[in-house]
């Protein structure tokens, strides 16, 4: 009830913007579906645009337009919420998908990233998922890595993707 109070507060001021950093953790899947069908309706009433800081990719599916996954501070791969879903390019985002539970195969176990996030004081050189990327190669820790274009609106911060461009190009 909190949450709902505090997202009505906000919006009432009619925002051009709401950010809005993990507003359903911690709720059961019927209460989150309310908050969200509440975000959803007050956005429309005000024409709000929304900024979603989530790890939860159902939220994402449900609210979102655009997508940005993030790793380390860096956004890894930004586009539409169904290039992401549909064709998720950068490694890091590939696992995350990854280790969602299919319902629809019979798995025993769930399929995690290996190895840990890196220290935010002490990032790597180069793209900061080459520790547990297991395409990562040379080029990849050399230094800062750009976003590229892999289709209309879909980018991706990748050396793999770099090389892969190279040869369509």
């Amino acid at each position: 009830m909190k949450q709902r109070v505090v997202i009505a507060i906000a919006l009432a001021c009619n925002p051009d913007l709401l950010l809005a950093d993990e507003p359903t953790t911690a709720l059961d899947v019927t209460i989150q579906a309310q908050v969200l069908d509440l975000i959803g309706d007050l956005r429309k009433k005000y024409n709000t645009a929304m900024l979603l800081i989530t790890h939860d990719m159902g939220v994402v599916a449900t609210v979102c337009d655009d997508v940005a996954v993030i790793y380390a501070g860096s956004i890894v791969e930004y586009g539409s919420k169904e290039q992401i879903f549909e064709h998720p390019t950068h490694p890091y985002t590939i696992g995350l998908f990854g280790a969602i539970p299919n319902m629809n195969e019979d798995e025993e176990w769930l399929h995690p990233i290996d190895g840990l996030p890196p220290d935010p004081t002490d990032l790597p050189r180069g793209c900061a998922f080459s520790p547990r990327c297991k395409y990562a190669a040379d080029a990849c820790r050399q230094g800062p890595i750009p976003l590229h274009r892999t289709a209309d609106g879909h980018d991706c911060r990748c050396c793999r993707i770099e090389a892969v461009l190279k040869e369509e190009g």
